[in-house]
């Protein structure tokens, strides 16, 4: 053991180290930002100089720094800063709620120019449905509206912005997405699935200016930091990346950050060499995102049974299988990794067939591709996924967030095979879990509590088939995660000679009543040896 003085010094608590013998010691130093020692407090304090910072744990239990394994965090922090939040959170809860916050918006927005919401939330408004496209007529005739929902694969607009696009019921449906129709008069009534958003709203929303999506981003790193992650595997764009990289470059990046980009951007990475690896251990580029299907928490994922609460609806392909071979194989072909984002079964297969065949024509050693939410499996899928070498990350939160809404569209039996964290570990798949904010809240505590005790927030079980141990489930946001980003010899446990990421909570996690692990407060976040947040108490 090094006889350093260290930088930092952790002593008298219980250290859940998440080594491969899930050991629990008493005491942790840090020099340079990488832990040089764990074990008992006897062994630490001869590391303890004048000038080490010293933490008495006073029996506080530390793990290792927690990693969202998916989101769209950069993304989010952007939208922010122009889209009118339409969340439970902030106060929304009825259509006439949403009518007020759009309508306020477009009363100090130009006529004619866009307003745009997202967030919404079907199951948490009082009518339990979307708004149409005359209810968001109500907030403007003058403004063309586009809001998201909080799963980002279904929007609705009003009347303006179908006008403005010239759509009309004659309009076909386009490939890889679908408008909503009146059943008996063929009308649109503002539904947007997938690339239909495309038609009415053609490139997309306007990109943030360079200082909104910097802004944006530093704002909701930070909010990460203060409930535990230390690292988050991001998707991105042009602008994301760029905020991401501002922050790294001005010394401001609150986490470390791993970055998927979106497929659309290959020709212009491909050109100038860069793909998996580029970057240093605060910010690395991992893979390359393409998307399959729609989305769980919008109950429009691709699946080969139908919908409990949609008669003859199997969801919606946001793909071809020509397109998605044509794309991936070009792709992967030219060495870069593959994250899919494939939630019903009807699209993990898809996505399978096309990877056993890419694998086959451009074999690789250990690939890990991804499956990002792999949700809707089979015994059969289990077994594919195992043998090709394929890496889930499934939702973490959504059992707890999303369930009530979940149970009447899939069904009791359906669910005992989705979020499938049992089955994926049973099998030796070496899963992880995320958060995919926006589509659910990001603190990790609320996806451990949903993981380990499978139960909606109104206290219903779902799914009790794939309940998974404290230790596992706190595997899928360390240890798992790092391994999913390559970096399973720098993050994700506490042993000599890692990352100093830990994260100091206020409670015991391993001997709290399970059914509490949501409420667990974070005392204190520290990345490379260095406290990031403190969270104030009274005391």
């Amino acid at each position: 053991m090094s006889r350093i003085p260290a930088d930092l010094a952790l002593l008298t608590g219980k250290i859940v180290t998440v080594d491969s013998d899930e050991s629990i010691q008493e005491a942790v130093a840090v020099k340079f930002g990488r832990i040089i020692a764990v074990g008992a407090n006897e062994e630490i304090e001869p590391l303890v100089g004048d000038d080490t910072n010293v933490i008495d744990l006073e029996g506080r239990t530390v793990i290792p720094g927690l990693i969202d394994s998916h989101a769209h965090m950069a993304a989010v922090g952007a939208s922010r800063t122009v889209n009118v939040d339409l969340s439970e959170e902030a106060g929304v809860r009825s259509i006439a709620d949403i009518q007020a916050r759009l309508a306020e918006r477009a009363a100090g927005t130009p006529r004619g120019e866009w307003v745009t919401g997202y967030q919404e939330d079907d199951s948490k408004l009082a009518e339990r449905r979307h708004p149409t496209r005359w209810e968001l007529d109500e907030a403007s005739k003058e403004h063309p509206i586009i809001i998201s929902t909080v799963g980002g694969h279904f929007s609705i607009a009003n009347s303006y912005a179908f006008e403005k696009a010239g759509v009309t019921r004659e309009t076909p449906d386009p490939v890889g997405g679908r408008f909503d129709r009146d059943p008996e008069t063929g009308e649109m009534t503002g539904g947007l699935h997938e690339v239909a958003i495309e038609v009415i709203r053609p490139g997309g929303p306007p990109e943030p200016t360079r200082e909104q999506a910097y802004e944006g981003a530093k704002e909701i790193l930070r909010e990460c930091a203060s409930v535990g992650i230390t690292c988050v595997y991001d998707t991105v764009k042009r602008s994301q990346l760029r905020a991401i990289l501002d922050l790294k470059n001005r010394c401001e990046l609150p986490v470390r950050v791993r970055m998927d980009v979106h497929i659309d951007l290959f020709p212009e990475l491909e050109k100038t060499g860069i793909y998996r690896g580029l970057g240093d251990d605060w910010v690395r580029i991992c893979g390359l995102k393409f998307f399959f299907d729609g989305a769980i928490s919008a109950r429009t994922a691709a699946v080969t049974e139908e919908y409990l609460n949609k008669p003859g609806f199997y969801g919606v392909m946001a793909t071809t299988r020509e397109i998605a071979t044509e794309t991936i194989m070009e792709a992967y072909g030219a060495g870069y990794r593959i994250s899919a984002h494939a939630n019903g079964d009807r699209a993990i297969e898809m996505y399978l067939d096309i990877m056993e065949e890419a694998q086959k024509r451009f074999p690789r050693e250990d690939p890990r591709n991804r499956d990002i939410h792999c949700t809707v499996i089979t015994p059969e899928l289990v077994e594919r996924i195992r043998e090709l070498g394929i890496l889930p990350t499934i939702f973490g939160p959504y059992v707890y967030y999303h369930g009530d809404k979940l149970l009447p569209a899939f069904g009791e039996e359906r669910l005992e095979r989705m979020f499938a964290a049992r089955s994926f570990l049973d099998a030796g798949v070496r899963i992880a879990a995320h958060s995919d904010h926006p589509c659910a809240p990001y603190p990790p505590m609320m996806a451990i509590h949903g993981l380990v005790n499978r139960t909606t927030r109104a206290g219903r079980p779902i799914g009790q088939s794939q309940r998974v141990s404290v230790m596992e489930a706190l595997k899928l946001y360390t240890i798992n995660a790092a391994y999913q980003s390559f970096d399973e010899n720098r993050l994700g446990s506490i042993e000599v000679g890692k990352l100093a990421d830990m994260v100091i909570l206020g409670e015991d996690i391993l001997a709290i009543p399970k059914e509490r692990i949501i409420d667990i407060p974070v005392d204190m976040t520290i990345i490379g040896g260095k406290t990031v947040f403190k969270r104030v108490t009274d005391a």
